[in-house]
């Protein structure tokens, strides 16, 4: 089965869908998605199981203006992690990396 791109711009939907796919869904309890698009709020957006796709997290957000964002994921609110599908990243300033996404 063919992943899909993290984060993938659906502009026939006016969306933007971001994906997990590397963390079971047992693996973990939640799975929320933070960045400079809602000033990093760890609790707006949480992402949801993927069990009939053999596993992993998505969530839709609606389309952002045209800009550069960064985001990550909070697993379990206490681990950061960058978006491993994406490759575009840059540091975050501190120890680690935010993904970069443009619209």
């Amino acid at each position: 089965m063919k992943l899909r791109e993290s984060p993938y711009i659906n502009r026939r939907k006016k969306t933007i869908e971001f994906y997990v796919h590397h963390l079971n869904t047992a693996a973990c309890r939640h799975i929320s998605l933070a960045g400079s698009f809602n000033h990093w709020a760890k609790d707006e957006l949480q992402m949801t199981p993927e069990k009939a796709k053999g596993g992993g997290w998505k969530i839709s957000i609606p389309m952002l203006p045209e800009g550069k964002y960064y985001y990550r994921f909070l697993i379990d609110d206490k681990m950061w992690m960058e978006d491993i599908e994406n490759p575009l990243r840059e540091p975050d300033g501190v120890t680690g990396w935010n993904s970069v996404l443009t619209v």
